[in-house]
């Protein structure tokens, strides 16, 4: 991180994200968001390999599984998770045998996508069904593993969040080359917290009026006020603790809140207003969308617009726009505990 070159020589890290990622305006296939202008950056384009808000993370995490000589990532996700997928494919691309315990959520055409895609990068999937057996199915995997690293749920660690510290810095570099106009809300979709927490302790170290919005898109236990505020404590601390320069107060003034509005049923349920999305996703990243990552997002996104229609926002992507094409990979590769979900036509 440029600010603070002394993280170098004790917080690990490897690149793995092509950087800076761009910073588009959304405006054009979203043109009633509002007169002050909306923004993209696009984070699903971080890396060619899978782009989205974990690349950032696993820079750091990554380089502290090989520090400490781990054999093995262990991680915990639902059957759609985008973590599940990255620690599959950069596990593999550095060299290390990844083992996935999955929770349940609604099957989409996405989950299946997502099951494919980690099982082909040769991850190791293990059913864990309802939260209790997935907490008992992961220890029995780290408590079997010889030398396990263990990714927790959003790889949303505070080490992790630095990765997000360090991307609000080359926000600023961007606006600072007039790329975009200094934003007065940034919004990003919100699950364990991590994005939004790392943004938040650079909005801070920036002294940035920046309004930041999570939009939910997880359980309200899982997230809210509390645990972001945890969060960006506990990023802040370890900050300060390796640069010392900086004080835990000075790094958690920016400005938090959450919209609850898109979350409909839950994590995974899809709403009229996330499937309704889906196609504008498209339009504006070129990619295929989905009712979670991308379509609660923007659902959000709009109404946050129509909320402060003068204001300049920013819309962080965090969804990949890329990654393997996994058309012609046979479901029997996941294994026989998720056949059933690969059964049947799906409407999404």
């Amino acid at each position: 991180m440029a600010e603070a070159p002394e993280l170098a020589a004790s917080v690990p890290w490897r690149p793995l994200a092509h950087t800076p990622t761009p910073v588009e305006p959304a405006t054009a296939a979203e043109p009633y968001l509002g007169r002050g202008g909306v923004w993209i950056k696009r984070d699903d384009l971080a890396s060619p390999l899978y782009g989205g808000n974990k690349v950032r993370r696993f820079e750091h995490l990554l380089a502290d599984a090989e520090r400490r000589g781990a054999r093995e990532l262990i991680t915990v996700g639902g059957l759609a998770s985008t973590q599940v997928i990255a620690t599959a494919l950069f596990g593999r691309e550095v060299g290390l045998d990844v083992t996935a315990v999955l929770f349940d959520q609604p099957i989409t055409s996405f989950a299946r996508r997502a099951l494919l895609t980690s099982a082909s990068a040769g991850a190791r999937l293990l059913y864990g069904g309802g939260y209790v057996r997935t907490v008992w199915t992961t220890l029995r995997a780290l408590a079997r593993s010889p030398r396990p690293y263990f990714i927790g749920p959003g790889a949303s660690s505070p080490m992790a969040n630095l990765g997000y510290v360090d991307a609000m810095l080359e926000l600023s570099e961007q606006v600072r080359r007039n790329v975009l106009p200094r934003p007065d809300i940034i919004v990003t979709p919100s699950g364990s917290g991590g994005t939004l927490a790392g943004l938040a302790v650079g909005v801070s170290l920036l002294g940035w009026p920046t309004h930041l919005i999570g939009v939910r898109i997880t359980e309200r236990i899982a997230c809210n006020r509390v645990t972001l505020g945890y969060r960006i404590e506990a990023t802040a601390r370890y900050l300060a603790r390796h640069a010392p320069r900086f004080t835990r107060r000075s790094l958690t003034q920016a400005r938090f809140s959450l919209h609850h509005g898109a979350i409909g049923r839950g994590y995974g349920h899809s709403t009229p207003e996330a499937i309704e999305a889906i196609r504008p996703v498209e339009l504006l990243t070129g990619a295929p969308g989905e009712i979670t990552y991308s379509g609660k997002a923007l659902a959000g996104l709009r109404a946050i617009g129509r909320e402060h229609p003068t204001k300049t926002i920013l819309y962080w992507h965090t969804l990949s726009s890329v990654g393997p094409d996994v058309s012609a990979v046979s479901p029997s590769l996941v294994g026989p505990a998720f056949a059933r979900f690969f059964e049947g036509d799906l409407p999404l």
